[in-house]
């Protein structure tokens, strides 16, 4: 039997400074980068060890007897951070739900309760594993007693006995004390001998053996200085080694009361959900696993499919969710189809499909007469088609959106889509982590869902769902429509009662539709043009490398990291202006400051911006064109931004570079239809214009009502000049400071952007509110209606909560304060495309035309157009946009047409 004490205030230190640059929060905003890493190191303990006796050892708050004898003993020590100590009743909770013993002695350390118990173990005959890395705690090793060491971040590395001591230190476990009472420990402001440090100490005690034998024997050492320090310093040597000497507590030895206790489920899941461990609840299986509920899963076939339909068509209303055999659902195939409309029931359709072994593979083996399905693709559309293409009949659904490209890419017409439950959990809290169904079943129902991966064996690469038993997947996705059926009832009154409704029936789940439809158009790429374009970057970056290499004086690698450090601060000796864990940085702000110290810097500034289009864009693009459709087909993400912004990915359309020369070319690579257009429209100084409407600045609404340059007319009044003596450079820092205030930018940032003095930055700030005093009522209304209410809401009541907004912690509060003035404005220019959108749609298909939404970025829209249409199409665009939304300030559209959009972006 084994007892494993574990060092609770060290882990929970080590853990929340594991994540010091990039700390844990939860959705509320809450950190918990200490009781992740305690969690994560506790599992591991737990599966690598199975201990049958564990206790987790903290300092109690109250001071010990080392404190009432030596106030100075750890004085120097900063207090813990508040972020850390908020962390360490919940690790105790967490603890106690583990079923695992926490102990803390008032008047003692951790230490020496570790001690007390560790020794008191051995007597009885039981081992002893310590987890720390605390060298105070070294003099317990023995035989019996080794010690566990934490590893990088959260991780447990070596254990350790008594051949370490001998091996690192040549000592004995007993000798550690008097090392320590020598050499002294500044982090625990343990005073030990004046200027002996470990190296002496250690020779010390390798002649002598002891503290005490060294200073019977002090008059033997041969060097006066060591000596004299010995002589001068034994008093607090002696009194260094009651301070590091591990003290007795009064606590009984009782191993029953340290026996690992079956764990809380319940308390363990309350307290994992609201820290939003849902990856950890997965692993550790404690949600609620379905069993003794009533739930009815059942395969469908052949002549069973029209009983389906019917109950379906008297339902009125499905769940629908499909298993395919890829994420990309333009080249997914099909494998099946399951629908849920009551609660704990649900329907399995399978769909024939080809075999999983096609190439011959067979390294994991399944029953043919388990996993086929004897329903063809046909025979399946042909059943279905009556209640899918039914607009009478609602379709339900989780990303509803992917569903449907599957099934319309598979030839069914699916029409009466109303709800999605992603969508109305992103409405209900954008500040979620995840709106997966596998999390949302977790936070509302502590339900673990079977997950992807589960369905194959161990060290299956492949997971080919084509090879998973029939019963299996059925079960796996039947689970997903009913509990997207539960959802869908829970959420429905929800929306209903924070009268999201509107948001989520009128703008969003329309919205869902068009982005379909734009992501199944997709966009046609020059791909002539890229290779071209590839060709011409690909001479240009070796010219650069030729150039980096004279000025280096030697050949390198320039894509790697760790050479160009040695070039840039070892052989070149620049300026090393931040480190990080691989050495100094060399990143592009880096390389920026580095500029005017060396060319060398700016000409792999160059190298790396060229590299990165080349690699990111040119090259990429492509290799992302589809077989079939000789497109590109971008996914565009409704539910990923708090501020309810579109965002896009594989390949990420929003992100085409174009303040660069190089990076604009990049769209001309963009290219319409055969004998069609593209036609580009972007809403003018959109955040700008809604900043007038919710602050009512006299100024800025005089301005955009008369149709004045409004970052000109800035200028004019910061420096106080006329209009038309506002030159560029004037303009562009009125424009940095009209834009800046938006997203409450400080003194200190606004000097970074316009690279002034802080006082000139604070000047320009005070100038620009003292002209526009509209502006700084609304951003102090602004925050302080979000800490009344929790949340900052956009002109469509879509909300962004704000669980920071009066946080003891500065920062924190004040990253919270910048977006409650912030989220309203890019929040309504966010709804504003969205609604501008529907309304284009909606009247594109009234008049039967022929034009294509293809492209959403922010507040730019591409159309693919007839030539044909332009004019109409112009005529309809421009209309909608600008009465999307009626605000105190008109809103202006610029259109523009090209071949391509470059050309079309004007």
């Amino acid at each position: 039997m084994t007892l494993f004490l574990v060092d609770g205030h060290a882990i929970a230190y080590r853990s929340h400074f594991a994540f010091a640059k990039n700390p844990l929060t939860n959705s509320k905003g809450m950190n918990t980068s200490a009781v992740f890493g305690f969690t994560r190191l506790l599992i591991q303990l737990m599966n690598k060890y199975s201990p049958e006796l564990l206790a987790v050892v903290f300092d109690c708050e109250e001071e010990t007897a080392r404190h009432e004898e030596y106030p100075e003993y750890k004085a120097q020590r900063e207090e813990m951070p508040d972020e850390l100590s908020e962390q360490l009743a919940i690790i105790v909770d967490l603890l106690e739900a583990f079923g695992v013993r926490v102990e803390a002695w008032p008047g003692y350390e951790a230490d020496d309760v570790i001690g007390t118990l560790a020794r008191k173990a051995e007597k009885s005959g039981i081992d002893v594993k310590i987890v720390s890395s605390d060298k105070d705690l070294f003099q317990l090793l023995s035989d019996r007693v080794h010690m566990i060491r934490p590893g990088k971040g959260t991780s447990l590395a070596d254990e350790i006995d008594p051949r370490y001591l001998e091996e690192r230190f040549g000592l004995r476990a007993e000798q550690m004390v008097d090392l320590l009472a020598i050499m002294g420990d500044s982090s625990d402001n343990i005073p030990g001998v004046r200027g002996i440090g470990e190296k002496t100490a250690l020779k010390l005690l390798h002649e002598f053996g002891s503290l005490d034998r060294i200073l019977e024997c002090v008059h033997e050492i041969e060097q006066p200085g060591l000596r004299k320090k010995l002589e001068e310093g034994s008093e607090n040597a002696l009194f260094s080694r009651r301070l590091v000497t591990l003290m007795d507590v009064p606590i009984d030895f009782s191993p029953e009361n340290l026996k690992v206790k079956r764990p809380d489920r319940e308390a363990l899941t309350e307290i994992l959900l609201e820290l939003e461990f849902h990856q950890i609840i997965r692993e550790l299986s404690i949600g609620g696993d379905g069993r003794g509920d009533s739930r009815k899963y059942t395969v469908v076939r052949g002549e069973d499919l029209e009983g389906l339909v019917e109950s379906i068509r008297t339902a009125g209303e499905t769940v629908l969710d499909v298993e395919t055999t890829s994420l990309d659902p333009l080249k997914a195939e099909l494998v099946g189809i399951s629908f849920c409309f009551k609660e704990g029931e649900a329907w399995y359709v399978p769909v024939e499909t080809a075999s999983a072994y096609d190439d011959g593979s067979r390294l994991f083996e399944a029953d043919p007469e388990e996993t086929a399905a004897d329903v063809p693709l046909d025979a399946v559309r042909s059943a279905l088609d009556p209640i899918l293409s039914d607009g009478n009949i609602g379709k339900i659904g989780h990303n509803i959106k992917y569903d449907l490209l599957v099934l319309e890419s598979n030839g069914f017409e699916v029409n009466g889509i109303t709800r999605d439950t992603m969508i109305a959990s992103y409405c209900l809290d954008s500040e979620r982590r995840s709106h997966s169904l596998d999390n949302l079943a977790l936070d509302h129902y502590h339900y673990t869902m079977i997950s992807y991966k589960n369905l194959f064996p161990d060290g299956d690469k492949r997971r080919d769902i084509r090879t998973v038993p029939l019963e299996k997947l059925a079960h796996y996705s039947c689970e997903d429509a009913d509990y997207t059926f539960r959802l869908d009832r829970l959420f429905s009154e929800e929306l209903k009662q924070a009268g999201f409704e509107k948001l989520y029936e009128e703008v969003e789940m329309p919205l869902c539709l068009i982005l379909k439809d734009m992501e199944k158009e997709g966009v046609a790429i020059d791909t002539e043009a890229l290779k071209g374009m590839s060709a011409g970057i690909s001479g240009e970056l070796k010219v650069l490398e030729s150039k980096i290499h004279e000025q280096a004086g030697e050949r390198f690698n320039v894509n790697s990291n760790k050479q160009l450090q040695h070039i840039l601060f070892e052989k070149l000796g620049l300026s090393s202006i931040r480190k990080t864990k691989t050495g100094y940085s060399t990143d592009m702000a880096v390389l920026g400051e580095l500029a005017g110290e060396h060319p060398i810097a700016e000409l792999v500034l160059e190298y790396r911006q060229l590299s990165k289009l080349l690699n990111t864009y040119i090259d990429a693009l492509p290799r992302l064109v589809n077989a079939e459709t000789g497109r590109v087909h971008t996914s565009f993400n409704q539910t990923v931004t708090a501020t309810g912004r579109l965002s896009s990915s594989d390949p990420n359309l929003q992100n085409i570079p174009i303040r660069t020369e190089r990076g604009r070319l990049i769209r001309s690579a963009f290219v319409p239809r055969g004998g069609n257009i593209l036609m580009d429209a972007d809403y003018s100084q959109i955040e700008l214009r809604i900043m007038a409407h919710l602050s009512r600045d006299k100024a800025l609404i005089e301005a955009f009502n008369s149709g004045k340059d409004v970052h000109g007319q800035t200028a004019a009044k910061i420096y106080g000049v006329d209009e038309d003596e506002v030159d560029a450079e004037m303009r562009a820092r009125a424009k940095t400071i009209n834009f800046g205030v938006m997203y409450g930018m400080g003194a200190r940032g606004l000097a970074n952007q316009l690279g002034i003095s802080i006082d000139e930055a604070k000047e320009f700030i005070g100038e620009y509110f003292e002209n526009h005093p509209g502006v700084m009522e609304y951003t102090e209304r602004a925050v302080e209606q979000a800490r009344e209410r929790g949340y900052a809401e956009t002109l469509l009541g879509r909300r962004r909560l704000l669980h920071e907004i009066d946080s003891g912690n500065g920062r924190a509060r004040s990253f919270s304060e910048r977006i409650a003035v912030n989220m309203p404005i890019q929040g309504t220019a966010a709804d504003l495309i969205k609604v501008a959108m529907i309304g284009i749609d909606d009247e594109v298909r009234r008049r039967g035309l022929g034009a294509r939404m293809i492209i959403q970025v922010h507040d730019e829209l591409v159309f693919d157009v007839p030539e044909e249409e332009s004019g109409e199409m112009e005529e309809l665009i421009g209309s909608i946009m600008e009465s999307a939304m009626d605000l105190e300030v008109p809103l202006r559209v610029d259109i523009g047409r090209g071949n391509n959009w470059l050309e079309a972006h004007r």
